[in-house]
């Protein structure tokens, strides 16, 4: 039986990553479903973690990016769509899966993404693999996960996590306003491909804007910069996504 830890490259599916290596030390997989749209930190610290840990990630990949995909698929993701999430993480990592179980499958979600865990179980269920959550069942948080990482392994935290809360692909069109004002200042190539692809396709990315994501750049910018203020001062600054972020195997 593999034990496979959908190792996304975050924190907490690296804290993951090492509770079950360290239970199933000949067993552990660490999967990576490959998008090529992910900035080059988040590449070198999912390397420095499966160092660590003395495991090797197993890569797999669809072969296109996200706009790739969004154009053979002739329709541009959004907030409540996401075919990337589909084609580039899901079904690549069942087939790895199906090919080479059987399995339980690990997923780095904290205590208060219940609802996630629920639906992916859900999902994982019809096509009989087993989803574990060891965060939620030991009941450690996304801090102490930051910690863990920071602190006792004393490895340096992926970039994004200056000005985002997931280190995943960038851009990603399941976020909100904020997101984008955060994209257009700290990821400028990824808001200028975003922008050519609304273009291209001839809808926007943002479900609940009036406009596309130029003519909401001023909107976009001043909410960035509120998220930004709450998250220096302490404060409770909301999540970057409007809707749940679902991209996972």
């Amino acid at each position: 039986m593999k034990h496979v830890v959908g190792f996304s490259g975050g924190v907490a599916s690296s804290v993951v990553a090492k509770i079950v290596a360290e239970e199933h030390p000949k067993e552990t997989v660490l999967l990576f479903c490959d998008t090529l749209t992910e900035p080059p930190d988040n590449y070198r610290f999912r390397a420095e973690v499966a160092a660590y840990i003395g495991l090797p990630i197993v890569r797999v990949a669809d072969g296109r990016d996200i706009w790739e995909l969004f154009r053979d698929e002739k329709f541009l993701g959004n907030q409540s769509r996401t075919p990337c999430s589909e084609h580039l993480k899901a079904i690549v990592g069942d087939k790895w899966m199906k090919d080479n179980g059987p399995a339980i499958y690990y997923v780095g979600y904290t205590p208060d993404e219940w609802r996630r865990a629920q639906r992916l179980s859900a999902r994982k269920a019809q096509a009989g693999v087993e989803t574990r959550f060891p965060l939620m069942d030991l009941g450690i948080s996304k801090e102490e996960c930051f910690d863990r990482v920071r602190n006792c392994w004393g490895l340096k935290l992926p970039d994004m996590y200056e000005w985002a809360e997931h280190a995943n692909c960038v851009p990603c069109v399941k976020a909100g306003m904020a997101y984008w004002g955060m994209v257009y200042l700290m990821a400028p190539e990824g808001w200028r491909r975003a922008v050519k692809a609304e273009k291209e396709h001839g809808h926007q990315i943002l479900k609940k804007a009036y406009g596309t994501l130029e003519e909401e750049l001023p909107r976009c910018l001043r909410l960035a910069e509120e998220w930004m203020r709450k998250k220096k001062a302490g404060e409770d600054q909301g999540s970057l996504y409007e809707y749940p972020c679902e991209c996972a195997l």
